[in-house]
């Protein structure tokens, strides 16, 4: 989740996120590719593959999981921040990829633009809605829409051996509590100004 709320063209945007494991956990694995890049700080881990103090740049195309020795461990935990510069020029874009467990063929590419506010490309109404006060953040709005798609039944079943994939559990990540908390206090927010403007006249 971005740590401020601050999203537009030429912004510098930490995301934290804080991974850790416990009985049945699992976080699965896809991969994220980004036209501008990110800076990952590793502020604290235990029984995981990133030591604490670690300062990664990632690779515009990279995989993603928990990055711990053993989900389902409780005690093993990652806490870290992702960080990138939005862009101010036309076309800053992401995808999202998932591919079968079995095979390793991709089930699904879901590629959308996430061009800032600010930026010449810019949809206001791309995540939300133009009069929103509070902007979803592109990268949790995306992975909602990814995870939507790959647990279709026509997709999880891979077209090239036919393994059916697991269901991939989005509770871990927590972006569809972030967008949906993001659109209640948006819909709060249009609320409390109709209300306003019965009173006030």
């Amino acid at each position: 989740m971005p740590i401020f709320p601050y999203d537009g063209a030429g912004v510098m945007v930490p995301c934290g996120a804080m991974l850790y494991g416990g009985p049945g956990r699992t976080h699965h694995h896809f991969f994220h590719w980004n036209t501008v890049s990110e800076l990952l700080v590793s502020w604290g881990t235990n029984e995981a593959m990133i030591p604490t103090g670690s300062l990664m740049a990632t690779q515009p195309f990279h995989g993603v999981n928990s990055f711990l020795r053993d989900e389902t461990k409780e005690g093993t935990f990652a806490l870290v921040t992702i960080t990138q510069r939005q862009s101010s020029e036309a076309g800053q874009s992401e995808a999202l990829t998932a591919k079968c467990a079995k095979c390793k063929k991709d089930l699904v590419k879901f590629e959308y633009g996430s061009a800032p506010e600010g930026a010449p490309d810019h949809d206001p109404n791309a995540f939300g809605d133009e009069t929103d006060v509070f902007p979803q953040f592109s990268t949790q709005w995306g992975g909602v829409e990814f995870v939507r798609i790959r647990n279709s039944d026509d997709v999880r079943v891979c077209a090239n051996c036919g393994h059916e994939n697991e269901i991939f559990d989005l509770r871990p990540w927590g972006w569809d509590r972030l967008v949906g908390q993001t659109r209640v206090s948006n819909a709060a927010f249009h609320a409390l100004a109709g209300s306003a403007k019965e009173v006030l006249g």
